[in-house]
């Protein structure tokens, strides 16, 4: 197997760094009136391959470049997107930029102004644009850069880059699916399903000197397979950097395995169960909790983490001891690119520890103003929760009566200050009776929060990568007390 990590690897699917460079100053140099021009590129190469009714159906590739090009002069802001890349949609881009712009009202605060942050020894304003570029650089950067800089020899991580997922053709992709189609013909149900590969560059590049560039590739599977009569449904996917980390046998099986075991479920009133979440249906219900952890909103009074007297409820324990939940880009198993599309920096975060809620998300603005150091700690939605090692089969057999879950899907969050979300179970879950399942159940409705199901956990397992796309999960399945179920819901 190998693994480029190369800055500079050249391909013609996406915009390398050199092209991605060399895209923004011919955009900068259509900058007029001033001010500094930032140039934010998601450039990529996609190729899929879709399956429905035990037949594939439609195999495709797309390339694309998202480029955002944001004008800013004293802390006025105008910001145009678009997908041209020559000199005539780029120059366009810059324009419309600028008009926008002229619509903005300039930021009065110093502390807002790159020129006029305070430099090492606080005491005086930097005094010129390389000035604030290399200060910048050297606190807010530094833990970043030796893994965006990087040679065919370099060893730094994320190792997010693999030639098994880049090289994934339509007819490897094909090849994945075919065992299940056939199996699944064979058991008289239907199976439809995707597989996506890509590859990305991505860069921010402004005129103040910064250049950010990162090159990954991602691979997601996802198949569902449904009873002919509508009577039974089941679902595996997963995601990762690397293809070959995708057990599409394994899933495959399991799909058919839940749809033949859902046939036919019958009516089981609503209430409060003893619950035991698989980690795909762990990771819906919490992904609200990633989006919550802005600091800035808990300390106005907004959202589960809002205390009283304009605090955050930071150091205080806000879910089961047993749980930590933190993000890294350089996680072998977790890695995701090490800054956003906007430019900000990613990281290493632990954002509960043993239950303790320890970091909030903010961004660099806030953190000039509010902390007195030139860094952000933004979220990227990423995360790795901690777990057990009590196996769902072991969940099972020490559950006198309760429901084992596949996923969730359709939710709403309804509540932001507790986050209670409501939303559906879909493609398999069966009732539990004296240790066994004993028969598969209509779906429900369901109202609960994340951080209800989180303090009333019983029973951990060991964490896995599970389907999440827009950026990397690993969560064990839960064993919770008292989740709630409020309707039954006819849908399969």
């Amino acid at each position: 197997m190998s693994m480029h990590h190369s800055a500079e690897r050249p391909t013609s699917r996406f915009l390398s760094q050199a092209e991605c460079i060399a895209l923004a100053k011919r955009a900068a140099s259509f900058a007029a009136g001033g001010g500094s021009t930032s140039i934010d590129i998601e450039s990529y190469w996609t190729g899929n391959i879709r399956y429905a009714r035990n037949f594939i159906s439609g195999s495709g590739e797309v390339r694309n470049h998202d480029v955002s090009v944001r004008r800013e002069i004293r802390g006025a802001v105008g910001l145009m997107l678009s997908n041209q890349i020559e000199d005539l949609g780029l120059h366009a881009a810059v324009r419309r930029a600028e008009r926008l712009l002229r619509t903005r009202a300039e930021t009065g605060g110093e502390e807002f102004q790159e020129h006029y942050i305070k430099g090492p020894d606080r005491d005086k304003p930097l005094s010129s644009v390389e000035e604030v570029h290399e200060f910048i650089s050297r606190e807010d950067f530094n833990a970043a850069m030796h893994s965006l800089v990087q040679t065919e020899e370099a060893t730094t991580t994320p190792h997010i880059f693999f030639d098994t997922t880049y090289n994934l053709d339509a007819d490897a992709r094909a090849a994945a699916v075919k065992p299940l189609l056939v199996a699944a013909k064979d058991a008289g149900v239907m199976a439809a399903g995707y597989i996506q590969v890509a590859a990305h560059g991505r860069a921010v590049i402004d005129s103040l000197g910064k250049t950010l560039y990162y090159p990954y590739t991602t691979a997601q599977f996802s198949v569902t397979v449904r009873d002919p009569n509508g009577m039974g449904s089941g679902w595996a996917g997963v995601d990762w950097n690397d293809w070959t980390r995708i057990d599409t046998t394994h899933l495959s099986v399991v799909a058919l395995d839940k749809c033949v075991r859902s046939r036919n479920p019958v009516a089981v009133e609503p209430g409060r169960y003893l619950t035991i979440l698989e980690p795909q249906a762990v990771c819906d219900l919490t992904q609200s909790i990633m989006s919550s952890l802005d600091r800035e909103l808990a300390e106005t009074g907004t959202g589960p983490f809002a205390a009283q007297y304009g605090r955050s409820k930071l150091g205080q324990r806000v879910m089961d001891e047993r749980i930590t939940i933190s993000a890294d880009p350089m996680d072998p198993d977790l890695g995701f690119p090490p800054f956003s599309q906007s430019g900000n920096v990613y990281h290493a975060a632990t954002w509960v520890e043993h239950g303790i809620l320890k970091n909030l998300a903010y961004f660099r603005p806030y953190g000039i103003r509010k902390l007195g150091i030139n860094t952000g700690l933004p979220s990227s939605g990423a995360y790795r929760m901690s777990g057990g090692t009590t196996a769902v089969e072991e969940m099972i057999a020490t559950t006198k009566r309760g429901l084992l879950v596949t996923r969730f899907s359709d939710l709403t969050v309804v509540d932001p200050m507790s986050l209670m979300t409501t939303g559906y179970t879909r493609d398999g879950i069966w009732l539990i009776e004296n240790g066994k399942i004993s028969k598969a159940v209509k779906n429900f409705r369901f109202t609960e929060s994340p951080l209800f199901m989180l303090n009333n956990v019983e029973q951990l397992g060991t964490p896995i990568r599970v389907f999440h796309p827009n950026a990397p999960v690993i969560v064990p399945p839960i064993k919770a007390r008292d989740f709630s179920f409020t309707s039954l819901s006819e849908a399969v």
